[in-house]
Formats: C-alpha cells, sequence, structure tokens
C-alpha cells in the first residue's frame, strides 16, 4: 500500500488562514476544484513526475475528504523547488509525499504550483 493511500494517519485539513500568505499572479478565473486537479494530473503526467498512487489517491480523495494535514506557510516555500523537481521529470509524490498531498488537497496551494509549473514550461 502507497503511503499516500493509507489515510490512518492523516489528521483532519485545516487551511492556514493568515494575510501572509498571498497568491501573486493568479488568475482571476480559477478552475474548479475537481478541474484544477485535472490540470495538475495532466501536466504532471507530461512531464514524467504524476507518483506511482496518484491515481489511487484520486480515486480515494473524495472518501477522505476532511482529513490531511494542515497547510502553513512554509509549504509555499517550496514550490519552487517542488515545480523545479516536477519539470525535470522527477516523481514528486516520492520525493515530496507531504507538498503532493496538500497539492491535491489544498486548491490554492494547487494552484500557485500550477502557475509556477506554467512559468517553467514558458522558460520565464
Amino acid at each position: 500500500m502507497s503511503h499516500f493511500t493509507e489515510v490512518s494517519y492523516w489528521q483532519a485539513a485545516k487551511p492556514y488562514e493568515s494575510e501572509q500568505i498571498t497568491l501573486a499572479s493568479i488568475p482571476s478565473i480559477a478552475p474548479t476544484f475537481d478541474e484544477s486537479l485535472q490540470l495538475l494530473r495532466a501536466q504532471l503526467k507530461g512531464l514524467n513526475a504524476w507518483p506511482e498512487a496518484g491515481d489511487t489517491f484520486l480515486e480515494l480523495l473524495e472518501q477522505v475528504r476532511g482529513y490531511g494535514v494542515t497547510l502553513i506557510p512554509t509549504d509555499y516555500d517550496w514550490l519552487n523547488q517542488v515545480a523545479e523537481s516536477a519539470h525535470k521529470g522527477e516523481d514528486i509524490g516520492l520525493r515530496y509525499p507531504s507538498i503532493f498531498q496538500k497539492l491535491l488537497t489544498f486548491p490554492e496551494l494547487r494552484h500557485k504550483f500550477l502557475h509556477l509549473l506554467d512559468l517553467r514550461s514558458s522558460g520565464a
């Protein structure tokens, strides 16, 4: 069993509420929750960075809604490094399991990450 699908250890998901976290340069028309998950999946698959257990985790996501880890300000600090790894084709679920779980759980973090991937793809 993958560490992504073992839900008995998950804490209750609580989004971090702080004015310190800002999401600069995110499009004003954000995709819906499911659309952004599919966009994340498609982009990571295209980069060969989608985890082996990623699809299983997505299937279980509806059942475990409300469970996860707490989003903290330093999670945003990891996004550049995780986006760089994904851009190189590394399995980010294996290398950064906590951040991967948070990317699937928290739309704000996912949107910022997708934005960073877009910047890398465009060479900016």
